[in-house]
């Protein structure tokens, strides 16, 4: 795989021009094809134009694992910011990525990514919507692939955030009927149900359907103890301590939820939950005091 950044890189601390580098040797819209669009002009001028820098076609070329190994590593530190909330970083890494020699899975993983940054980093739900479509429209993938139905669930909160809850739920009917059936082979597909079944823990309790939450939430909980993979943990049971405070149960329980999502949020490096605890507890203790008098 050619890397025509460092083409253009060597290019500029040659100082040269387009014209310059390309002179006797091709035209100068071959040259902007190349770097521009990346139309790869024929080996032997590819190689004329290395010969001109000093440098050798082999400076240019990445190893393909390498380079999957890297887009790897940059996915994995956007699913990890997706969970503490660090939507700027996401966006910061996605911009960092070139799109077009993904592939095709990967391609459906940073939609995703941007879809999810455009809906709650952004609130811009219509670009949301747009990345969430390219995957669900995207040629050759299958309707149980976890793309498509990170998509379905994207889309349902789009519809949740716009209190369509009809349509919203019509999303999260597919997503769950998979998901509830759906073997987990790997931390990374772990990762992404529980982010599935936390949205759709948020969405019923949004409808005030508390025990569906509760079931998708205790499920996500189950999970999480089984594959020993905590980092949703401190959501999931930050909702459950919601759900508590919403029907109304007994302080001691809420308060044993909000210390432990509070212990989870401090080990992930959630500062936006902690944030968000610490004036769920300040309420609870305002309450008490007023119950009290």
């Amino acid at each position: 795989m050619i890397n025509i950044k460092k083409f253009v890189q060597a290019r500029k601390q040659k100082k040269l021009s387009q014209t310059e580098l390309c002179q006797g040797i091709c035209t100068q819209a071959t040259l902007s094809k190349f770097e521009n669009l990346g139309r790869v002009p024929s080996m032997k001028i590819l190689t004329q134009l290395c010969d001109r820098m000093g440098i050798s076609l082999s400076d240019l070329i990445d190893d393909p694992n390498q380079v999957n190994q890297e887009v790897a590593k940059r996915f994995d530190q956007a699913d990890f910011s997706l969970i503490t909330y660090d939507y700027e970083k996401i966006a910061g890494i996605l911009n960092d990525i070139d799109f077009e020699p993904l592939q095709q899975e990967d391609q459906w993983h940073y939609n995703y990514l941007r879809g999810t940054v455009a809906v709650l980093g952004e609130n811009n739900l219509i670009d949301g919507l747009y990345y969430f479509n390219q995957i669900l429209t995207a040629d050759g993938i299958q309707k149980d692939n976890i793309y498509y139905i990170l998509a379905e669930a994207g889309c349902g909160q789009i519809y949740g955030l716009q209190g369509d809850l009809d349509k919203a739920e019509t999303y999260y009917d597919h997503v769950f009927d998979v998901v509830l059936h759906r073997k987990i082979d790997s931390d990374q597909t772990a990762i992404k149900i529980l982010g599935m079944l936390y949205a759709g823990g948020v969405f019923y309790a949004q409808k005030q359907d508390y025990d569906t939450s509760n079931s998708l939430l205790n499920y996500a909980y189950q999970i999480c103890s089984d594959t020993h993979v905590v980092y949703y943990l401190a959501r999931i049971v930050y909702q459950l301590a919601l759900n508590a405070k919403a029907q109304h149960r007994a302080v001691e329980t809420i308060t044993d939820y909000l210390a432990d999502s509070l212990a989870f949020a401090r080990l992930n490096g959630n500062k936006h939950l902690i944030e968000e605890i610490a004036r769920v507890r300040h309420h609870l203790i305002a309450r008490s005091s007023d119950n009290e008098n």
